[in-house]
């Protein structure tokens, strides 16, 4: 076993997603909205991060809603010394938002998490029971912010959301990327998501 600490920690986070997402898909677990999705991975990754301090004097700490510049951060756990920022979205058919805002929110959620500098693994997941999000060519407004599988947004590349100027929202602000942005999207039965980082 690799006994590196930040090897370790995003393993832990990685196969913690990997079993809620299988519990999920087969209703062993029942998520209807973000907060439930923070809670219940939050769950898994408490008992595997507990089993996977393996040195004499190794803990790991697990929050919720973490306060940090001024936002707060869905999960944040650490291993020794290692930290970890998690930030998660849920986008539920039964839940009837707007699409392009959800996926404007996403790319935003990605952009802060890029921001935090005092965290040395920073992950995104996002989960859906609606194909919209993976599979469909979004049109109008929507395609300026499109999470459709494959579209890659490049690193310094300007993402203008389509209503900037149109909307009285505050969801406006232009998005740009540290890195390549791909949306890879993994789907199994109804389920469907997508990870960064």
């Amino acid at each position: 076993m690799n006994l590196d600490p930040k090897f370790r920690l995003s393993y832990i986070i990685d196969q913690a997603w990997l079993i809620l997402f299988n519990r999920i898909v087969s209703s062993k677990q029942i998520i209807n909205k973000e907060a439930s999705l923070q809670l219940q991975l939050a769950r898994v990754l408490q008992d595997m991060g507990n089993a996977y301090c393996i040195l004499p004097t190794e803990t790991f700490k697990l929050e919720l809603e973490t306060g940090y510049n001024g936002k707060n951060i869905d999960i944040t756990c650490q291993l020794g010394d290692i930290k970890a920022a998690i930030e998660l979205k849920c986008f539920m058919k039964a839940s009837n938002r707007a699409k392009d805002i959800d996926m404007y929110d996403a790319l935003i959620n990605i952009e802060r998490l890029e921001s935090f500098n005092d965290f040395e693994i920073k992950k995104f997941f996002c989960l859906t029971d609606n194909k919209y999000y993976p599979d469909y060519t979004q049109k109008g407004m929507a395609s300026s912010v499109t999470l459709k599988n494959g579209t890659v947004y490049k690193a310094n590349q300007e993402i203008i959301p389509a209503w900037r100027g149109k909307w009285n929202i505050k969801r406006d602000k232009s998005i740009k990327f540290k890195t390549n942005i791909i949306c890879n999207w993994i789907s199994q039965n109804d389920w469907h998501y997508w990870q960064v980082g």
